[in-house]
Order: C-alpha cells, then structure tokens, then sequence
C-alpha cells in the first residue's frame, strides 16, 4: 500500500514537471486545455489524472455559471418585488382614498354638518374627541403591555379597561360640554346627580329660582318683549360706580349700551348670551366657577393641555411648553377619566354642602324660633302682671272712694303697686334674658357639635363664617 501511494506522488510530482511550460522538456501551446508532452501521451496513469483535472475544471465552471445564475434570479426577485410592493402600495392609497368618505371621523362630520345650531355642534364634536381620547388610551395600554412581554389577552384586557367610559363619565363629560357651549350653566349643571336625575330639594329649588326671579332682565325675556320700556329703559339708570343692593352687581348692556343692577344669576345669563358684560372688580363674578379648559378639552394641532400651578386653572399650551413646564414643576398633565371621577365627586359634594348648609339655616331658624317663642311667653307675662297692677290700683280707688282707706292710704297702696309692678317688670327681664342666653349657649353648643361631625371628612369641613356670625359648610382644601 506505501508503495502505491509514493508511486503515486513520484507520478503527480513528474506530471507537474511535464504540464508546467517551464520545466517540460519538450514545450506545448498553452490553452485552455490541459496538454500532455508527447512522452506521457500513451500512459494511463496521467491520461486518467488529465482526464479527473479537465472534470473538476468543468465543475467550477458549472458552479459559477450557477451561482450567476442564481445571483441573476436573486436581482430579477428582488425587482419584481420592488415593483409589486409599489404597485400594493399605491393600491392602498387609492382604497384609503376610496374609503376616506367613510371614515369615523367624515361620517360624523356629514352628521354634524346637519344640525343647524353651532353652539350643539361644538358639543357633538366633543363628544367625538372625548370618544378619541378613550381609544387613544387603549391602544397605549395595549402597547404597553405588549411591549413589556405581556400576552395577546391581557393586551386585549388593558386595551378594555383603559379604553371603557362609564355612564357616569358620559354624564358628568356631557354635563361640562354644555357648560364650555352656552348651552347650560354651571350652577344648574351641579343639581344633577352622577346618574343625570335632578335633585328635587328646597335647595335646589331654590338655586333654580335664582335665574328666574329677576325675569325682567333675563334675556330670553327681553328678546320676546322689545317694547318692555321698563325693562329696558327704567332699569338702565345706572352707572359703572351704582352700587347695587346686596346680591347685585352692575352689568353693561350692549345693545342699549347702559348698566343695570342685576342678580349674579341673571349676569351670568347675559354674558353667556352675548348681550353685556360685567365691568369693574366684580367682572369674575358670574363665571368663577366654569372651567373653560380642562382635561377633556381637544386644544388645537400641536397643543395640548396642562393644569399651570401657579394660575390653578387649565390651559392650551405648545407640546413644547407643556413638557418644559411639567420639567419645571410649574404644571402638570392631568389623567382625563380622573378628572371626570373627581369633576362628579366635586358636584356631589357640592350638593352635599348646600345640604349641610340648608340644616345650619334650619338650626338657626329653629333659634329664632325658640327666642320668639320665648319672647311671646315673657310678653304674655309681662301684660299679666301688667293687669294685676291695673286692678290693684282700681280696687284701691275703689276702696277710697267708698271711704274704706283715706288719701294717705290710698297714697301708700299706689306707690307699692306700682312698685311691685316694676320689681315684677325686671324679674320678667332678668327671668328673659336668662332663657334667652341659654337657648343661644344651647344653639352654641349645639352647632360647635354639628361642626364635629365633618372633622373627618375629606372633602367637607364646617366653619365659621368670615364674618364669624355663624358656622357654613365649605370644601376643605
């Protein structure tokens, strides 16, 4: 077997020497093909080697003639490709140029288009970015979870509970709409309860009459009757410095370009009709409490709203100042559902605090009460005593002219009568304003205890008033 294999290499090594032009003896023309020198011709040995060099030769050539082929269908793939992607592509365009018409947002646009007023179509339309808001939510949530590893369900899960709106929610977002459009008004908006039930009470009965009671000057009123000279001509002999009766204040009137004396109610009224304004200190009066930017408001392109801490109200900012305020510390982005959940605990708790406040006016009219009660018992008293008097000296008159008692007797008994009677007169005083002071320590106590009562609450607190004439319920801070 070695003998075979250094036969072999001794038969290679004089191939070599014969293919190579530089050590053959007898030189070739060199081409393609391999040639052998005329004294190997004949031996089989490299006749069989030539013929296994020529094969592999021919192999090369057919695997590179194959990976061009191959390189050369690659490029055809990639361009057919290329050319069907574009093809898809403007495919696409077109179809979501087909289907642009019907759109959420176009469909509801055509439905908007046909209601006639604007003031209602602002309200649909936040309506539908309130809607937006909500999908937006989900789709974060859902991106979130996916992006943290989570799975397809709980994507679908966190998609649902950040992109779900509450009847609730949907009451209390309307409610604020109307509010911002001039459809409704605030003080109105909060005898609702957060199922959208009016809350029929004394109270809000009472809170409703305050835009009715002064009717003349209410401007529904004034545009049905134009020829009302009172309305319109005796109420407007005023002037920006009148000072009102308490619980008025001075409004401009357009379109009779006077001032008038009006309830914060009915003020409220005409400025959200457009028809005056109210001038001076008191111009914050009747829209103090309406929010016209919140949370829940679309700002425009490129905007986006922040609560600023130091104003205490919202705005629409640049998305370039929101964030380099909230960096600052100086605003905040507010979460909109927890705006909506805290906007309906405020209005419940609103009513709540008229409630209370009702009961602090019932407790203090219960006093008055008692002290007139009281007063009706020490008046009943006084006439009595007042009436023993008159008949003391009647029969001690008496008596005189029948000649039972002389002058100086008669004297003597009037002085201590009446005596008597003014000693009677300051006991029934004294006895008086003894009752009255007890029934005040009683109505003292009794309201310091009420007020115990909301220590602990987190939203309500009892107070005494800035005048310290009696106690009030108020928000606590």
């Amino acid at each position: 077997m070695r003998c075979l294999v250094i036969l072999g290499i001794s038969v290679i090594c004089a191939l070599f020497f014969v293919i190579n032009p530089t050590f053959a003896q007898s030189s070739t023309e060199t081409t393609e093909q391999t040639t052998l020198s005329g004294d190997l011709e004949n031996n089989p040995v490299a006749q069989d080697i030539l013929k296994k060099i020529e094969q592999t030769k021919q192999w090369i050539k057919d695997l590179e003639q194959r990976n061009y082929e191959k390189l050369e269908t690659q490029k055809e793939l990639e361009a057919k490709r290329a050319h069907s992607l574009e093809i898809l592509n403007r495919d696409l365009a077109e179809w979501e140029k087909l289907w642009e018409y019907y759109s959420p947002r176009n469909s509801f646009a055509r439905f908007v288009d046909k209601v006639p007023d604007s003031q209602v179509q602002d309200v649909f339309w936040d309506q539908f970015e309130f809607k937006e808001q909500k999908v937006k939510a989900g789709h974060d949530a859902l991106k979130r979870v996916v992006a943290n590893g989570g799975s397809l369900h709980e994507a679908r899960q966190a998609y649902l509970v950040a992109a779900e709106t509450k009847r609730i929610e949907l009451i209390e977002a309307n409610s604020q709409f109307n509010v911002r459009h001039n459809l409704a008004y605030y003080n109105q908006q909060i005898l609702f309860d957060r199922e959208g039930q009016f809350v029929d009470s004394p109270i809000t009965g009472e809170q409703l009459r305050k835009y009715y009671e002064d009717f003349r000057k209410n401007p529904a009123y004034l545009a049905a009757n134009p020829d009302d000279a009172v309305s319109w001509e005796e109420f407007g002999r005023t002037s920006p410095s009148t000072e009102c009766i308490e619980g008025e204040i001075v409004i401009h009137r357009f379109q009779a370009n006077d001032y008038v004396c009006v309830t914060t109610s009915t003020a409220e009224m005409w400025i959200r009709h457009g028809m005056g304004e109210i001038t001076g200190p008191s111009a914050d009066v009747a829209t103090s409490d309406i929010q016209y930017v919140s949370p829940i408001t679309k700002c425009d392109d490129g905007f986006t709203v922040v609560y600023v801490l130091y104003a205490g109200n919202y705005s629409c900012v640049t998305e370039e100042t929101a964030n380099e305020w909230t960096e600052q510390g100086t605003a905040e982005f507010h979460d909109p559902e927890d705006y909506i959940m805290e906007s309906i605990e405020r209005k419940e708790t609103l009513v709540k605090i008229e409630e209370i406040n009702q009961q602090i006016r019932d407790m203090g009219r219960q006093l008055e009460d008692e002290k007139e009660s009281l007063m009706k018992k020490y008046d009943v008293k006084h006439d009595e005593i007042q009436l023993q008097s008159n008949e003391a000296e009647k029969k001690a008159a008496k008596d005189y002219k029948d000649g039972n008692i002389s002058k100086e007797e008669l004297s003597r008994r009037i002085s201590a009568i009446r005596e008597d009677l003014e000693s009677g007169k300051e006991d029934i005083l004294d006895d008086k304003i003894k009752e009255t002071k007890q029934l005040e320590r009683q109505h003292k106590q009794r309201m310091a205890e009420f007020a115990q009562e909301y220590d602990l609450d987190p939203y309500i607190k009892v107070v005494m008033n800035p005048g310290r004439t009696g106690y009030e319920a108020v928000l606590r801070e």
